[in-house]
């Protein structure tokens, strides 16, 4: 028995087939893993592709506080902003 039951060539899906190309498979002769599905990919390959953001921090670093001593009117170019 075939682990993909539902394997179909990517030029022959129709809509609600999971379109997710089978390893070594690729382009328009290649095949598809094929199940039925509402979405582009069935559960199982949505889980595989589809991974939730992980919640980062962000920092922001105010370069105006850091001005040149003698210009009142200094905007910091990008490598000082990186530095």
């Amino acid at each position: 028995m075939s682990a993909f039951p539902f394997k179909t060539r990517f030029m022959e899906t129709t809509r609600g087939q999971c379109m997710f190309f089978l390893p070594g498979e690729s382009g328009r002769e290649g095949f598809v893993c094929g199940a039925p599905t509402e979405r582009s990919y069935c559960d199982c390959h949505h889980k595989a592709t589809h991974q939730p953001l992980k919640k980062g921090n962000v920092f922001f670093l105010d370069a105006s506080s850091s001005a040149a001593p003698d210009d009142t009117d200094h905007e910091p170019d990008l490598t000082e902003v990186l530095q």
